[in-house]
């Protein structure tokens, strides 16, 4: 296996060195404890129970009759089937060798080891960042197939494999799909919104989340600037802007280019073409994701081995996700 750091330093100059690295930021869109519902504790498959409503049950009397009603409801089952998950990478102190970075490695018999200096504060710290990414996602975009897909099968294909989620979706046409004007992406909300099931619809707003993709996201900030809906539909929590549309908070995606780049869902596919900008309106508690470990991104080890000469970085956790309702979700895409 090859070294997880690669050695690409060009500076020449025999001067000061500043005794820091500088990591590139890895964003993730969202917050998997905070946007969605968390089940501990699922070693591989588990199955999630659900009831349907039971309405119409309210009859006029009319006289004594041991008769019951007709009405009736249905308790379903859905399974989560939990990936395997692994994050295996190493590090040889070699890489580094003839370089600033060598002036940091341990002394005599310790010299290989790399624990506890910057280089293995660099690695765990891009571990770490790049897990919670791909935990991220995968969630949406894994569907057993594609290369860097094949943990598990996520909500966009558990989603576009449901015939009522699919036929509910909102078709938005626009002069340039891949690229959405502000008034298409505010038109893309507005249907979403007022074609969603009635159910998600009785959803407080706080209990739900509008995930878009990131140039919807931005058009529709075009929408709000300048005007007096401003202050009405964004705010500061905690420092964090916060966008809304009708009183819920829209998430951006960011994720979701790289799953649209690598893959071709069934949610995005519309006459024979892939699109790439859409959004997805759905209650909060409609989104499971099921785990061995509540933090996968702190489920790791890291550990040096005297034999080979090198660190190892090991991460090991099962991930795997599901959705409970069709009438609790409403997704819309641009053609």
């Amino acid at each position: 296996m090859a070294n997880v750091a690669n050695n690409s330093i060009a500076a020449t100059y025999g001067g000061a060195q500043l005794n820091e690295i500088f990591y590139e930021p890895v964003f993730r869109s969202d917050d998997i404890m905070r946007n969605y519902r968390v089940i501990p504790n699922v070693k591989h498959k588990m199955n999630v129970y659900t009831s349907a409503a039971l309405t119409k049950i309210v009859q006029p009397y009319t006289t004594c009759s041991a008769t019951s009603g007709s009405t009736q409801f249905n308790i379903d089952d859905k399974v989560i089937t939990a990936g395997r998950c692994r994050v295996a990478l190493e590090q040889c102190t070699d890489e580094f060798f003839g370089t600033y970075i060598e002036e940091m490695y341990r002394n005599g018999a310790d010299v290989m080891n790399v624990e506890g200096t910057q280089l293995s504060d660099a690695i765990v710290n891009r571990a770490v960042t790049g897990i919670a990414s791909d935990v991220v996602r995968l969630a949406w975009g894994g569907d057993g197939a594609t290369a860097n897909y094949t943990a598990l099968d996520g909500w966009m294909k558990l989603m576009g494999a449901d015939a009522t989620v699919l036929a509910a979706r909102t078709e938005k046409s626009a002069v340039a799909p891949t690229t959405p004007t502000a008034g298409e992406s505010l038109s893309l909300l507005r249907e979403m919104y007022d074609n969603a099931p009635a159910a998600l619809q009785q959803v407080p707003a706080k209990d739900k989340k509008i995930f878009v993709s990131p140039k919807t996201y931005n058009s529709y900030l075009s929408n709000l600037e300048g005007t007096s809906a401003d202050l009405a539909i964004t705010n500061q929590q905690d420092g964090v802007l916060t966008v809304k549309f009708r009183g819920v908070e829209l998430v951006a995606m960011y994720e979701w280019d790289t799953i649209l780049a690598d893959t071709d869902p069934a949610l995005f596919l519309r006459g024979g073409v892939n699109g790439t900008e859409g959004a997805c309106y759905c209650a909060v508690e409609n989104l499971i994701i099921g785990s061995d470990v509540t933090d996968p991104e702190g489920s790791f080890k890291v550990f040096y081995d005297d034999l080979e000469e090198k660190m190892f970085f090991r991460g090991y956790f099962k991930l795997g996700v599901q959705f409970l309702y069709p009438s609790l979700v409403q997704w819309g895409i641009f053609y």
